[in-house]
């Protein structure tokens, strides 16, 4: 079983948000560049959401650091009541992957108007 420190899966996903926040805001810079170098960011940038899905898998369903006896922390922190650990994972990871997917389509197509509702700032308004 995988045993994850809580430290590395913060950093991991601290990085892949900054990496997201920094192509958000940088892309007035990427104007000039050709649209295969848009499509190819685009397409690795959709790629952080999928690995950060990944990366929540397996700390969830790895072994509890804190126990350290072979116990999920999945099966170690769950509500014997159900609780909302269940919907809330996968909730998260639908999540991740419908942003994974909105990124590729807008990357991939160079989509400036799609590329805006995956941003974190507003769209610029049209000229007229």
């Amino acid at each position: 079983m995988v045993q994850l420190a809580p430290f590395t899966v913060l950093v991991a996903n601290l990085v892949m948000g900054g990496a997201l926040a920094a192509t958000a805001t940088a892309s007035p810079l990427m104007r000039n560049w050709s649209r295969l170098s848009l499509a190819l960011v685009g397409a690795l940038v959709a790629l952080l959401p999928l690995l950060d899905a990944l990366l929540l898998g397996l700390y969830v369903f790895g072994e509890d650091s804190y126990r350290d006896n072979g116990i999920s922390r999945w099966d170690a922190y769950r509500s014997p009541s159900g609780g909302a650990l269940g919907p809330t994972f996968v909730l998260s990871v639908v999540w991740m992957i419908a942003a994974s997917a909105l990124l590729a389509v807008a990357g991939v197509r160079g989509r400036e108007r799609l590329l805006g509702a995956a941003r974190l700032r507003p769209l610029s308004s049209p000229s007229s």
